[in-house]
């Protein structure tokens, strides 16, 4: 085990009763803040929403309801996401076809060690019948849920698989196979150990040096008062490590567990980029993206262009993490000159070594700033432009990554066979 329980229950109790956990409005601070709901979350229902469409219509077409545990639920952040993931993009007449209708939820069970957690998801949601939560200690696997009924759909979210050791985390994950239906998905959510946030933890070899200090002090960005900062460990993963406990699991289950996919998510915008807790070099990048995204807030784009020098080399790291901070910064350095009036796309060099997804980026904001240029009112700068802005680098992140969890999250969407 990580952490005791008991420290567990203490953070989580306090972080309830400060309404951290309450559903809140985006922010430049917090944990509700703008990159978490237009960028991680967004990019969370992007990965996941082809697996969960079909998964509910599969279901549907045997007249069956789709049933989801939520492990590690937390007061139930993880329902709002899950039923906010529409089948497909949306163009400009197209109504919200959601991929799990709320009519198509059987079951919703939420599972989460802290009882404060518990309550606070049982009054949020004591109008839905088909959901309840209830306490349990994931270090124990699924026992506080094995007796219910198979589910269609196992989520995790917010890292809170990173709670457990390797060793806790596989037996989970082989309870789930065996509790399982035939092609039930299972939603990993944990904490990159490559991210630039810490590459002090990169060449981490033992078990012990991969369970490493985490703090929740981002939480209080932005206060005018001190509050005592959360610390415990949490165990780092990388993309290659979760490969290797897939083939773990299999030589133990009658069932099969695979990968189907993975996502860095946040990779320059994680939480302590701003804090500087763990890598001094960093810059406020998460900031300036929650300006980007904050109405009529105008931001100083010279601010997010992201020195390269963030962190050691590294053989598995470097060269991805360079391509992507030097496409990062070629989109906001053309964004700055061309709201300026000092550059056009056509005025670009190497525009045939660039990647495809700066490619598209660099058109996308061309475009929108010719399209905007003459309104006059609604603060088209702030409003449009420099949301599309946030858009268009979230692209670059999400086109750009390889699941090797150079992200603060590392997402991955398994896949049980029977």
């Amino acid at each position: 085990m990580i952490t005791t329980n008991n420290d567990k229950i203490k953070t989580y109790t306090e972080a309830v009763a400060r309404g951290d956990y309450d559903l809140g409005a985006c922010n430049l601070y917090g944990k509700h803040d703008n990159v978490r709901t237009f960028w991680e979350d967004q990019l969370t229902r992007f990965v996941l929403r082809p697996f969960l469409t079909k998964l509910v219509e599969d279901r549907k077409a045997r007249g069956e309801k789709t049933r989801i545990i939520d492990l590690g639920s937390g007061s139930g952040q993880g329902y709002e996401l899950l039923t906010r993931i529409d089948k497909r993009d949306l163009d400009l007449g197209l109504l919200h076809d959601r991929a799990l209708p709320i009519d198509e939820i059987e079951s919703y069970l939420g599972l989460d060690i802290s009882q404060p957690m518990v309550d606070k998801g049982n009054e949020i949601f004591r109008d839905e019948d088909n959901m309840r939560f209830i306490q349990g200690d994931l270090t124990n696997g699924l026992d506080s849920a094995r007796d219910e009924k198979p589910f269609d759909l196992y989520f995790s979210s917010y890292g809170s698989f990173s709670h457990l050791s390797k060793e806790s985390l596989q037996n989970l994950l082989t309870d789930i196979c065996e509790h399982g239906n035939n092609e039930s998905l299972v939603v990993l959510d944990l904490i990159g150990r490559y991210s630039i946030e810490w590459p002090q933890y990169w060449n981490a070899e033992t078990e012990e040096e991969k369970v490493r200090d985490y703090s929740m002090n981002y939480l209080h960005l932005g206060l005018d008062y001190e509050v005592e900062t959360e610390h415990f460990p949490i165990r780092f993963w990388t993309g290659f490590e979760l490969d290797k406990l897939m083939l773990d699991i299999n030589k133990d289950t009658k069932g099969q567990i695979e990968i189907v996919k993975k996502l860095d998510r946040s990779i320059l915008v994680g939480r302590h980029t701003d804090t500087r807790l763990y890598n001094p070099r960093l810059q406020s990048t998460r900031r300036g993206v929650n300006c980007l995204h904050e109405n009529y807030m105008r931001t100083d784009l010279s601010k997010l262009i992201i020195d390269h020098d963030l962190a050691p080399e590294h053989p598995k790291v470097s060269p991805f993490l360079n391509e992507l901070i030097k496409s990062w910064n070629i989109l906001v350095d053309f964004c700055n000159k061309r709201l300026l009036g000092e550059m056009q796309l056509i005025e670009l060099e190497n525009w045939s070594e660039f990647p495809s997804a700066l490619q598209f980026s660099l058109m996308v904001i061309d475009r929108v700033i010719t399209d905007t240029g003459w309104m006059w009112y609604g603060e088209p700068r702030a409003n449009i432009i420099e949301s599309q802005l946030g858009y268009a680098l979230r692209n670059l992140e999400s086109s750009m990554q390889h699941g090797l969890g150079c992200g603060h999250g590392l997402v991955a969407i398994l896949k049980v066979t029977k």
